[in-house]
């Protein structure tokens, strides 16, 4: 069953949609495991969600309730759930569920696309938890100097931190950024560094994977301290850690494709406009180099060609 652990809020739920119930003390898999919370709910619209469960509208699938509500057969309404089980059907954890009419969620639910509305939460989420966000450019892209060292210790034989064995390895590269803007947080130079894991496996394919001269917003994260001793128990010290570190998909947002991170930029211009008096003197803002500028004005002649 899944724990309480795994029950994330509502609003962080990856599958939202208006089901109706089916069937109590039911599963559409063998293997689910059946008790009072479990149900059997056909999916009528789908709201939001990943690719990989976006067409399940109209499919009967299996759904287990978290919390306290309780459900009723022939009951509409609208499950934030998570991804259980995988097999010849699903199953999802409920985090809550919502009577909701039919009607209204097709008048909130029109026109929007379930895949890009969860990604554009995503953005939006990871925007507001960002430590700093900038537009700019990657120049560089190098293995960390501290995993170069280790694999190069362990090639002669001599003794290193014992790695933990893992298939999760994340084959940590460091991409040197130079920034054109800082739209969010203060850094007091033109370029950061950042660590991101170029491995392919399950963990971290849909991290962003960096290479020179990719433009756009980054919105980057410190490396906490369970991030840290992850690395260092995979690849030694992190003695080339990179300042901040990118590790989902919305932290890379391309210039094209950028709408969302716009959005959110404006609306934080707006709230800190609300928050400064009207005679308040103006802060004082770093003026960027002539290289930056004249960078700047290159790219922007250049998307506009």
């Amino acid at each position: 069953m899944p724990t309480a652990s795994r029950a994330r809020s509502a609003a962080q739920a990856r599958f939202v949609f208006i089901g109706t119930v089916q069937k109590l003390r039911a599963a559409t898999m063998d293997d689910v495991p059946i008790d009072e919370r479990t149900a059997i709910v056909r999916v009528d619209e789908v709201i939001l969600a990943p690719d990989a469960l976006a067409h399940y509208a109209g499919h009967d699938i299996t759904v287990h309730v978290g919390g306290r509500k309780r459900l009723q057969a022939g009951q509409q309404a609208k499950f934030s759930t998570n991804p259980w089980l995988f097999g010849d059907s699903i199953a999802v954890e409920s985090i809550d569920q919502e009577d909701v009419r039919r009607t209204a969620v097709r008048e909130m639910n029109e026109g929007r696309d379930p895949i890009r509305h969860l990604a554009d939460r995503d953005v939006q989420s990871r925007f507001a938890d960002a430590d700093v966000v900038v537009s700019g450019r990657v120049a560089s892209v190098r293995v960390p100097s501290d995993v170069m060292a280790t694999r190069s210790a362990r090639a002669r034989g001599a003794p290193t931190p014992a790695p933990r064995i893992s298939e999760h390895d994340p084959d940590w590269r460091v991409a040197d950024i130079q920034v054109d803007e800082v739209h969010k947080g203060a850094l007091g130079q033109d370029t950061v560094s950042v660590r991101f894991p170029a491995s392919t496996d399950v963990m971290w394919y849909d991290a962003p994977k960096f290479h020179p001269g990719q433009e756009g917003f980054f919105l980057l994260h410190r490396p906490s301290a369970a991030a840290r001793t992850i690395s260092r128990e995979r690849e030694g010290p992190l003695e080339d850690a990179g300042e901040y570190v990118v590790l989902r998909p919305a932290d890379f947002q391309p210039l094209v494709e950028a709408g969302t991170v716009r959005r959110a930029i404006d609306a934080l211009a707006v709230r800190s406009a609300m928050r400064q008096p009207a005679d308040a003197p103006q802060a004082p803002t770093k003026p960027s180099s002539k290289r930056s500028r004249s960078r700047a004005r290159k790219r922007s002649a250049k998307r506009h060609r």
